[in-house]
């Protein structure tokens, strides 16, 4: 007796419990993860409360054992007082949290607030040295300058950066030499 009534209660429990869908991940581009997720996101928050950044994917793979985590449709944004600093996106992320690094692959872009802005296949993020690096073919914009080469090395917010092997520099933005009114 009491199981015909609890079985109509739970079922009726489950049929109402519709508020979210999750979706599994059929064909997963990652083997051995524990963790797969769709729509991943994430952030981190100073102690003050204040947004510091905020990670976004449209895959997560989290591999515990081996401390790291594979993000497709990677973007990352960086804040500082409400306004972002900087956005980094890419096709793939891998970040391990042991050596504190991300590797992006595909389609890399960074820009920050100041209008910088970088194009590679590859970057990688080093998050106590705060560095960028790139072995691939990069192109770099800063004040009028696109300067286009192979091997990059880089501060984060791209105030001092060094192309390895430059091949092509085109100055833009104002002539500094045009006398003044």
């Amino acid at each position: 007796m009491l199981r015909r009534v609890l079985v109509p209660l739970f079922l009726l429990a489950v049929v109402h419990c519709k508020d979210k869908e999750y979706l599994r991940i059929e064909v997963e581009k990652e083997s051995g993860s524990m963790i797969s997720m769709r729509n991943f996101s994430r952030a981190s928050y100073k102690e003050s409360g204040e947004l510091e950044w905020k990670l976004k994917g449209t895959e997560s793979y989290i591999f515990p054992k081996e401390n790291k985590t594979i993000v497709y449709g990677f973007e990352f944004k960086q804040f500082e007082k409400g306004n972002v600093t900087s956005a980094m996106t890419g096709d793939r992320g891998e970040i391990n949290h042991s050596t504190k690094t991300v590797v992006l692959n595909g389609k890399v872009k960074l820009k920050t607030n100041d209008g910088k802005y970088i194009e590679s296949e590859s970057l990688t993020y080093n998050l106590d040295e705060k560095t960028l690096s790139s072995e691939d073919d990069v192109l770099v914009y800063s004040d009028g300058t696109t300067i286009r080469g192979k091997g990059l090395r880089a501060d984060k917010s791209l105030n001092k950066f060094t192309i390895i092997q430059p091949k092509a520099v085109t100055v833009g933005g104002s002539n500094p030499l045009k006398d003044k009114p």
